[in-house]
């Protein structure tokens, strides 16, 4: 995982790059990744909410039941479907995400490739999220979410 510290806002931005292969065919891969209703099970959320359209289209917006009151929305910002989706959102108190997937045909199964940015502005409540977050454990945790979603999907959970 890499770290940047600075930008306009005075606040940090940390990345995190995953490799994650599943034994399925792509495009079962990328219609898994983006159906609403496996979103929960394997992203750590209640549930997605107020879909706009088809999350394999850019524009699509959602929202994400997290806990409590936070609902942050997301929006696919690129789709190329069954290779690429691309999408992000803002959360409490100013925290900006982006995720950019790749998926590719590998070894009869689908390679995904996932890039993670989040961005935290300064102040207290955002550094605090953020020092959560370093070490290694933004990291951790999406490769957690990647495992999670290829054995739903190689389970035939989709």
């Amino acid at each position: 995982m890499s770290q940047t510290v600075g930008g306009q806002d005075d606040g940090q931005v940390l990345r995190a790059h995953i490799d994650q292969f599943v034994r399925a065919p792509i495009e079962r891969v990328y219609a898994a990744y983006v159906d609403p209703a496996l979103m929960p099970k394997w992203m750590g959320i209640k549930a997605v909410t107020n879909v706009s359209g088809p999350l394999d289209r850019p524009g699509s917006t959602f929202v994400e039941v997290v806990y409590g009151p936070y609902r942050p929305r997301s929006e696919v910002l690129a789709a190329e479907p069954p290779v690429l989706h691309d999408m992000g959102g803002r959360g409490p108190v100013g925290i900006g995400w982006r995720w950019t997937t790749r998926f590719a045909v590998k070894d009869e199964g689908t390679e995904i490739t996932f890039d993670e940015e989040v961005r935290f502005p300064a102040g207290l409540i955002s550094g605090l999220l953020r020092r959560s977050q370093e070490g290694g454990r933004m990291e951790r945790g999406a490769r957690a979410l990647l495992a999670k979603f290829a054995e739903l999907v190689e389970a035939g959970e989709t």
